[in-house]
Parts: structure tokens; sequence; C-alpha cells
């Protein structure tokens, strides 16, 4: 289980000056009326985007945030990996050495999904954390690509 920091995720996104203390207490109230994630309620609300609460998560659970869109995804290598598990979980392999896999992911607490993907191999998971939207259309392009190249052989 990876460390996290002992701050709320509002504090510290008021302390980094992405949000105002009045922009936090309007998405703690709306949390209180209607439930929900405060990072997604903020984002709801437009008093943040995806990819500063993604780049705020990161820095809070200590994980560094990758911008998949301007990283170059080994896709031959990222196709080798199960579609649905990553698609299901938001799982994208980005490359892999001789001892270690490089694996974005929306959620770096999901130890289990990574467990998973990474059994049976003896590499040991890096991870990033990006956008799920991110994600998403790389895991579409990759799996897409990888269709292609079967239907051509």
């Amino acid at each position: 289980m990876r460390e996290r920091s002992k701050k709320r995720l509002g504090e510290l996104l008021v302390e980094d000056g992405l949000i105002t203390r009045e922009m936090l207490q309007e998405a703690l109230d709306h949390q209180k009326k209607e439930g929900g994630l405060i990072g997604q309620i903020l984002i709801r609300l437009g008093h943040m985007s995806e990819e500063g609460l993604i780049a705020e998560l990161g820095k809070q659970l200590q994980v560094p945030y990758i911008p998949v869109a301007n990283y170059s995804v080994n896709m031959e290598i990222a196709a080798t990996y199960d579609e649905q598990l990553c698609k299901k979980s938001m799982l994208l392999v980005l490359d892999q050495d001789e001892k270690r896999v490089f694996i974005a992911t929306a959620d770096p607490l999901n130890d289990t999904a990574v467990e998973e993907l990474t059994k049976g191999i003896s590499l040991k998971p890096q991870l990033f954390i990006s956008t799920p939207t991110e994600i998403l259309n790389m895991l579409d392009l990759v799996y897409s690509k990888a269709q292609k190249i079967k239907k051509a052989s």
C-alpha cells in the first residue's frame, strides 16, 4: 500500500493555490448534500481541470504525474497486456525494461489490479498517475492498432 500525505486533498489544493477556500467550502457543501468525491465535485463545478486534480492526487499519494498524451507509449509492449483488465482498471502499460514495467494509472491505490496485471512476470511495477480520459484514449489507440496488425497478418 502506498503512503499518503496526512493532509486532505482539498487542503492541499488550497495551499497550492489551485482553488480558494470558498471554492473548497462550496464543494464540501455539495458533497454533504449529494455525496461524491471532492475532486470530481470540484471538476463538475468548474473549479479545476481533470489534469490539475490528477497532478495534485499524485503529489498527495507520492506518485509522479505523467501526461500520457505527451509520452511515447511502446505500443507493441502495451498491447501484450490484458485489454479487458487494462480498460476496466484504467491501467496503461507505457513501456518496460529488464527490471520494471512502467504503468500509468488513474488509481494508484488499486494494488489488486496492478498485481493482477503483472501476475506471472518478474518485472517490478513502476506507477505513474494520469487522467482517466488520457488513459482510456491511449488504450483505445493501443488495442485498435493491435487489432489492425492481427488482421493484416
